[in-house]
């Protein structure tokens, strides 16, 4: 997204807590060693990517911002990254058994969340697993936009059965919705064997 490149700077001074690290460590931990991990908007890699590095999965970063690639080249140089967007992943079907998307979709209007959805299931294993971060509006036209270090974004969402109803027509199966302290909206879905 062309807003993160607007405060890549800012974003890796504020992006130091460790808000979704216990959540992506949970999901890998169910992972046979050296799984393969996709983290969707890896952004500078801190601190998702490197808690999932430090894990001792080959993680796959991918994200569509040049300065934050930039940034994640220096934070992980030894973790492999692709410049793209989630809409259309640039990899071969089955190839990773889990992906993790951290801030990403509810960035998205609903129709691209949708085709974020279908090419994630695309290039998972069956059975792979995808724990992404998305709101719980009241109704399914959830959209407002709020104000991060001056730049205007915009969030989208589905409902809890909104996206438990687009999972699955993209071949995934909603199995845990939670929100952690800061009421980060937690997605867990598993991809149909």
């Amino acid at each position: 997204m062309q807003e993160y490149d607007l405060i890549a700077d800012w974003y890796a001074s504020e992006r130091v807590d460790q808000t979704g690290v216990p959540e992506a460590l949970a999901l890998v931990k169910a992972l046979p060693t050296r799984a393969r991990v996709l983290d969707i908007g890896c952004g500078h890699g801190r601190p998702i990517t490197a808690a999932l590095v430090a894990a001792d999965v080959q993680v796959v970063g991918l994200d569509s911002a040049p300065r934050m690639l930039a940034r994640f080249r220096l934070n992980l140089p030894a973790t492999h990254i692709v410049r793209g967007v989630a809409q259309t992943l640039p990899f071969a079907d089955a190839t990773f058994d889990a992906a993790v998307a951290w801030g990403v979709l509810f960035h998205l209007p609903q129709a691209e969340q949708i085709k974020v959805l279908a090419s994630v299931a695309r290039v998972l294993t069956p059975g792979g697993s995808f724990l992404f971060t998305a709101g719980d509006v009241g109704d399914d036209s959830g959209h407002h936009t709020g104000m991060m270090n001056g730049i205007e974004f915009h969030y989208y969402s589905f409902t809890i059965e909104g996206y438990r109803r687009v999972l699955a027509d993209g071949g995934l199966d909603l199995i845990d919705f939670h929100k952690d302290t800061g009421e980060n909206g937690y997605y867990l879905a598993v991809k149909s064997a």
